[in-house]
């Protein structure tokens, strides 16, 4: 076995590999799988260069035929063979599907159930109903918006796949998709994993099985499944990192598999968007802004993943890179949903937000299913007050892909803005099932708490984000001892008002240093009022205490009129003592 040692790859599964994407491109361009084929040529442009024939007139070898004639393919060639009109109507359908006369394709195919033929009528069929339904709901929440429309085609091509008992694995993918549709969850998993198992190169039929895994624990059943039945697969690997990051749990198993793919593709630009989002993910902003720049420069006119770049400016006030970015979407295809968001988040960043709620409207008109959009314009809605269309906009998100756990975190900040805390607590939580080490999901829902009067809860939260916020602790503490203080919790308010004054932070290394040091001011004056006032410690002791969180407050000397007040306050009480001891 040939391996190129420096990465440890195995040279011939690598090949082998290069040629199965290959034949990939051929067989989902067939079929008019565009984004399959766009993923599987994306993937192969990255490939290693060992895994290429050097110095060679490539297409003129005869061994390479299964690599560039459809019907020579493996796939290909292990169904049935057409007959020529089968093939000159299959080539007339492929055209008009092409120019998106989907009815007209599918009407031309009436009949012709060879495989490839049945898939492409169904297909066209599906979309043709997919296309009605965006017809009707184009009014994005507005008057004559049809939100609950539905795709009339589904039932028929449900009932003939579903007595079908030939079904090839692109057709098992469409059944999958129409079952998914049709909330038959089960039955969709049983559908798809058969395709993948059949035809493991179609990126689609993978995407359409990742929407259905909605937990961590539902990812390590199904990982468990496909480490079993397709041991050794590449495109199972791609699959387990896509889903991991879909889940939006920055998982260390991304890394893995990362680390795994990058030896056999070190090119490509995929594995390199795949990084940049885990890197935003994970809030390592700095790294994720770099690599998502290395893309946009590598390629101005790859448009993927750009909103995502975009939304990691607006929350950097990166306000002149997200203007350049906006000009140069602009430039490459004006209305392409990912360059609508990016328009959208420069408008939200100049607080414009009835001309960015504009743009997440029409990002929404051209990809419905667009659940990032969505969710921030379910944001702008709530910069303007807007609170119900908020709302609206946060659950459409969460039904497009209730894995998003921003729209779950949206909606809980949305009802609590309401004072609806019961209902924000709940929220709060179904956010936390999907991002449990995030600190501001556990911060927020203990602010609820503390709305609620749920003293108990309210620590249990605050304590855990203050576990999880690392350079931040201060901060969290503070607004803990807040929460306490103004339920007349004295003794708690200060133990945290104490156990933020201990944290390193407030030596100076956060970059606010301005609010730093007023919550710095804040806790020590309130440290020292409460030592002034606790007559059950020694005289002495106490006004000792409050005395030295007043310096500790004004280290020169210079205090403001609270602080002088207090200080007369222990400078009598110290008198008084003195005068009973006397």
């Amino acid at each position: 076995m040939q391996t190129w040692e420096r990465d440890n790859i195995d040279i011939t599964s690598l090949r082998l590999l290069n040629r199965n994407l290959q034949q990939a491109i051929l067989v989902c361009s067939e079929r008019c799988l565009y984004n399959a084929t766009k993923w599987a040529s994306e993937i192969l442009d990255g490939i290693h260069p060992k895994a290429l024939q050097e110095n060679v007139l490539y297409t003129n070898i005869d061994d390479n035929l299964p690599c560039l004639s459809l019907s020579r393919t493996h796939y290909e060639s292990s169904l049935p063979a057409l007959t020529e009109k089968e093939q000159n109507r299959y080539l007339y359908a492929k055209a008009l599907f092409q120019v998106r006369q989907y009815d007209n394709a599918s009407f031309v195919l009436k009949e012709y159930n060879a495989p490839r033929l049945r898939f492409l009528r169904l297909y066209a069929k599906y979309l043709a109903g997919e296309q009605r339904k965006e017809e009707r709901t184009q009014d994005i929440l507005g008057a004559h918006e049809h939100d609950l429309a539905e795709n009339t085609e589904l039932m028929s091509i449900y009932q003939e796949l579903h007595n079908a008992t030939d079904r090839d694995a692109f057709c098992d993918y469409l059944y999958g998709v129409v079952l998914r549709k049709r909330e038959e969850i089960q039955e969709a998993f049983a559908a798809l994993l058969r395709s993948v198992k059949s035809y493991e190169y179609n990126w689609s039929a993978w995407v359409e099985l990742g929407m259905m895994i909605t937990t961590k624990q539902r990812f390590y059943e199904v990982k468990s499944l496909l480490d079993a039945e397709m041991p050794g697969s590449v495109m199972k690997d791609f699959f387990l990192m896509h889903v991991i990051l879909e889940l939006h749990t920055g998982d260390d198993d991304f890394w893995i598999y990362m680390n795994a793919l990058s030896p056999m593709f070190p090119n490509s630009t995929y594995l390199k968007s795949q990084k940049a989002n885990m890197l935003n993910e994970i809030m390592e902003n700095t790294k994720a802004e770099t690599l998502f720049q290395e893309l946009h420069t590598e390629n101005p006119y790859r448009l993927e993943d750009m909103d995502v770049y975009s939304n990691l400016l607006y929350l950097q006030d990166s306000r002149e890179k997200l203007a350049v970015l906006a000009h140069q979407c602009v430039q490459v295809e004006k209305y392409r949903p990912e360059t609508c968001v990016v328009i959208a988040n420069y408008y939200s960043i100049k607080r414009e937000f009835a001309h960015a709620i504009e743009y997440f409207k029409r990002a929404l008109k051209l990809n419905r299913s667009y659940y990032l959009a969505w969710t921030l314009l379910g944001h702008d809605y709530i910069e303007l007050k807007d609170t119900n269309s908020a709302i609206e906009c946060y659950r459409r998100a969460i039904n497009a892909n209730p894995r998003d756990y921003r729209a779950w975190y949206g909606l809980g900040q949305a009802y609590e803005i309401l004072t609806l805390y019961h209902y924000a607590t709940f929220y709060y939580k179904k956010a936390l099932e999907i991002r449990p080490e995030d600190a501001r999901m556990w911060s927020a829902l203990g602010d609820c708490y503390g709305q609620l009067d749920d003293t108990q809860h309210m620590a249990d939260c605050h304590q855990r984000s203050t576990e999880l916020e690392g350079n931040n602790k201060q901060s969290v503490m503070i607004r803990l001892a807040r929460t306490f203080e103004r339920q007349s919790l004295k003794s708690m308010a200060a133990k945290y008002y104490k156990a933020a004054l201990e944290e390193p932070d407030f030596q100076g290394s956060a970059d606010d240093q301005k609010a730093k040091e007023q919550d710095r001011l804040e806790a020590c004056m309130y440290l020292a009022r409460h030592y002034i006032s606790q007559h059950d410690l020694d005289d002495a002791e106490r006004l000792k205490l409050a005395e030295e969180y007043i310096r500790k407050a004004f280290p020169d000397g210079q205090y403001n009129n609270d602080a002088k007040q207090i200080m007369a306050m222990i400078k009598a009480g110290r008198k008084s003592s003195a005068r009973r001891r006397g």
